[in-house]
């Protein structure tokens, strides 16, 4: 908390991860061709253009397509596609708030029943 000025708390969480799909996949030709080295390998994971509607802070150009300019430090497309690539871990906040959300549901239809 000392290193961070709080913006704003994720709100709408439950529906934002309600937006997004989990599945399994494996990696394609193209990302082959990008460098990618687990064809044929079972992933588990999620879509970063979804992931990028509702949480744009999880997601960040994927390694292989990222290039540094030497003299401004800024980090552009090396292929010109805009190859992407989710930061899992930048999701759990966004997993914690929609627990909270859930939890908060979940006492509200406790004290419905109970009345």
């Amino acid at each position: 908390e000392r290193l961070k000025t709080k913006i704003e708390t994720i709100d709408n969480a439950v529906d934002k991860v309600m937006s997004l799909e989990g599945f399994i996949y494996e990696e394609n030709e193209l990302a082959e061709e990008l460098g990618y080295t687990n064809k044929g390998k079972r992933q588990a994971g999620v879509s970063a253009q979804q992931v990028e509607k509702v949480l744009p802070e999880a997601v960040t150009l994927a390694a292989v397509d990222m290039e540094t300019d030497e003299f401004s430090g800024e980090i552009t497309s090396k292929s010109g596609e805009n190859y992407l690539t989710v930061k899992y871990e930048k999701l759990i906040p966004l997993l914690i708030e929609s627990i909270k959300e859930l939890k908060e549901e979940i006492d509200g239809l406790k004290t419905q029943i109970g009345e």
